[in-house]
């Protein structure tokens, strides 16, 4: 008996009942913008403090805030998305996801910032002002950016590279 098999790929998309659709869009919903209500305050109390400004410390832990913050709106926004537009564009996608990627990655160099400054201020507390500064500890921030965007190029060039460019056109 002679068969042949052929590799077929079936697309199945199961979509949710328009009540369960609605739930779980209203949960998410709901959690983020708490979420960002609570990250929201906290910038503004950073903001409203000369204290808080000056100090190397909560310069970072604001950052992490404020990258948290959008990284949580750019995810909401892509989850509904997911439920009330069923075709977007490719490159708009990918843009998102590369940006959602990006700042996904500074969260892990932002910490190890933070436990970097506070095992310069318990081991060298006498040079820690002189070797933790603000302007430091912005181009730090201006590092930990640039980092993460030049890890997220290779992935870009290898998509631009081996996927068609009329795929970045399609819905």
């Amino acid at each position: 008996m002679n068969t042949s098999s052929a590799n077929v790929t079936v697309v199945l998309q199961y979509r949710d009942s328009f009540s369960k659709a609605v739930a779980k869009n209203l949960i998410v919903v709901v959690i983020g913008i708490s979420i960002n209500y609570i990250n929201a305050g906290l910038i503004h109390t950073f903001c409203k403090h000369q204290i808080f400004y000056t100090n190397p410390r909560y310069i970072l832990f604001i950052h992490l805030v404020f990258n948290d913050m959008m990284q949580m709106t750019l995810s909401l926004f892509m989850f509904i998305i997911s439920y009330t537009i069923y075709r977007m564009n490719a490159s708009v996608c990918c843009t998102f996801i590369l940006i959602t990627l990006i700042m996904s990655e500074n969260t892990p160099l932002n910490l190890a910032c933070m436990a970097m400054e506070c095992y310069i201020a318990i081991c060298f507390p006498l040079r820690h002002v002189q070797i933790c500064t603000v302007k430091r500890t912005l181009m730090l921030i201006g590092l930990i950016w640039t980092t993460t965007m030049l890890s997220a190029l290779p992935d870009l060039f290898i998509a631009l590279a081996t996927v068609p460019l009329d795929f970045f056109h399609s819905p």
